[in-house]
């Protein structure tokens, strides 16, 4: 398995100490009784007002992880610092850093959206005031104003997920862990969820979040981060992840001798030499481009990057 933890994004980690991160982790591992590990040897920092994506296959280890910083799931070894705070040994204190929204969750069914996130503001410790503020807020920047009044047992599956998203936002959080939290949106639900998560970044929040959609990831990102059998085995921005590839522009073109022929590619280590094999070939039709992600993520783990269906 190639590693794309260059010297440069090593560097930037070790200056990163516990005392400025938000996040600070080290040596992380999560081993179940029947021997997996789920997490081998993790080391991450986040700092305030920083954005980062984690991208994996399925298994891979990402849940897990978030399960931990959250103190959901306790680490088998190794440490994890929430502004400073040991999140292993006093879990209740770092959890009221954050706000988070997990893969799935419970909800009072019986309650209207309003009355929900008025509610979970109050156990936030927010006024009455401030509670009706902000879930006047996070309604009307999750597009949700239509659904306030309705019960939450009679929400769409997209609009459930836009209600967990909020109660991640209620009482503005210095640290966000969002467990792909846009997943079963749709385009539009996404771009407004997109738009919440942005605003709060620039607020200063430290926003981690793991995601099934590369467009998410290249959009959203300081830094993106991969996760493959457990271990980070890059992390970086999306220029230093592409900079990494030894040949990251992509030259598609058809065979002038079968101009109805299927598409073919080749990569090339820069501009200059996919343009001399192009005048080499004399090709009439073709197209360059710059690596994505996506093809970052394929030298990384093997495997092409499998984006869930929406259901909205």
């Amino acid at each position: 398995m190639m590693t794309l933890l260059t010297t440069e994004m090593k560097e930037a980690a070790e200056g990163c100490t516990s005392s400025n991160a938000a996040v600070h982790v080290r040596g992380l591992v999560k081993r179940y009784k029947d021997g997996t590990e789920a997490n081998r040897g993790i080391d991450l920092d986040l700092s305030p007002g920083e954005l980062i994506s984690i991208l994996g296959p399925n298994g891979a280890g990402k849940t897990t992880f978030l399960r931990q910083l959250t103190t959901e799931l306790r680490p088998t070894s190794g440490g994890i610092e929430i502004f400073g705070i040991d999140a292993v040994a006093a879990p209740q204190q770092a959890k009221q850093m954050m706000g988070i929204t997990p893969q799935e969750a419970g909800m009072f069914e019986s309650l209207t959206v309003r009355e929900h996130f008025e509610l979970f503001a109050r156990l936030k410790r927010l006024s009455r005031v401030e509670s009706r503020r902000q879930t006047t807020q996070v309604i009307e920047s999750l597009n949700l104003v239509t659904e306030a009044k309705k019960r939450v047992g009679l929400l769409s599956g997209g609009q459930r997920r836009r209600v967990l998203i909020g109660l991640a936002f209620l009482g503005h959080p210095p640290l966000l862990v969002l467990d792909e939290p846009t997943t079963g949106l749709d385009p539009a639900s996404r771009l407004a969820v997109w738009g919440v998560i942005r605003r709060a970044v620039t607020d200063g929040a430290a926003v981690i979040l793991s995601t099934h959609y590369i467009e998410e990831a290249e959009r959203l990102s300081d830094r993106i981060g991969v996760i493959s059998r457990g271990r980070l085995i890059a992390c970086g921005s999306l220029e230093e992840l592409l900079g990494c590839l030894k040949r990251s522009y992509r030259l598609s073109y058809r065979d002038p001798l079968d101009p109805f022929g299927k598409v073919c590619e080749r990569h090339f280590a820069s501009f200059a030499d996919a343009q001399r094999q192009i005048a080499h070939e004399q090709f009439s039709e073709y197209s360059i481009a710059r690596a994505t992600l996506e093809d970052v993520y394929f030298t990384l783990t093997g495997e092409r990057f499998a984006e869930r269906d929406e259901i909205a």
